[in-house]
């Protein structure tokens, strides 16, 4: 039977009813518990349809996460500022305690960092665009942006595993004050050392005479 006739409503209905599923489950047993056959009996599916959608309950934790907090974060950084859209992430990471420690820790150490850093490394432009644009050349902007997202994880980071007791803005605000000034430093050192590079390879000595 051909498949192209499928319902793209049904299918997102069934997305979000496992999404429910996982998120019910994660508040009385850890990530690494949970089984397809739990999901799909709680929330009425088949298990074909649970994997026409996720390869396992881990990627379905990941689609979770993803679906509820990046783009809006995503959105709140760029419309409202970064500060906005980082109290946002944090803000939904407390008040879903335990499905985000149950996808924080299914992801593994290596695979947490990685993903929370693509989800920060918008708010960090944000930030960039906010102060000025950042560094002239493309290569130094993407340093700016990599480091300043990295220190910003560090932080989110410590949070997290300090069970997420300081209050968000408190956070954020301790964030912006160590931001401020700093970033606009940094692009002004950079952008400093690509005009001396500039100006080295365009020495008025090394031009060949004219007329030659």
């Amino acid at each position: 039977m051909a498949h192209g006739t499928a319902d793209p409503h049904r299918h997102a209905g069934a997305r979000e009813a496992l999404a429910a599923a996982l998120k019910a489950r994660l508040r009385t047993e850890p990530l690494d518990k949970v089984t397809v056959t739990e999901l799909t009996r709680d929330c009425g599916i088949t298990r074909q349809a649970f994997y026409y959608h996720f390869p396992d309950v881990r990627h379905l934790a990941v689609w979770v996460f993803e679906a509820e907090v990046a783009g809006q974060v995503r959105a709140y950084a760029s419309e409202l500022g970064w500060a906005d859209g980082l109290v946002r992430l944090m803000r939904y990471m407390r008040d879903n305690r335990a499905s985000t420690l149950g996808v924080l820790d299914g992801l593994g150490r290596s695979g947490l960092e990685r993903f929370l850093f693509e989800q920060m490394r918008p708010v960090t432009e944000a930030v960039v665009d906010e102060q000025g644009g950042g560094p002239v050349r493309v290569e130094d902007r993407v340093l700016v942006v990599d480091f300043y997202t990295s220190a910003v994880l560090a932080v989110l980071l410590r949070w997290v595993a300090n069970g997420m007791v300081e209050h968000p803005y408190r956070v954020v605000g301790d964030l912006e004050i160590m931001l401020h000034g700093a970033l606009q430093e940094s692009v002004h050192r950079l952008d400093a050392r690509a005009a001396s590079h500039r100006g080295r390879t365009e020495d008025p000595g090394d031009r060949a005479p004219h007329g030659r």
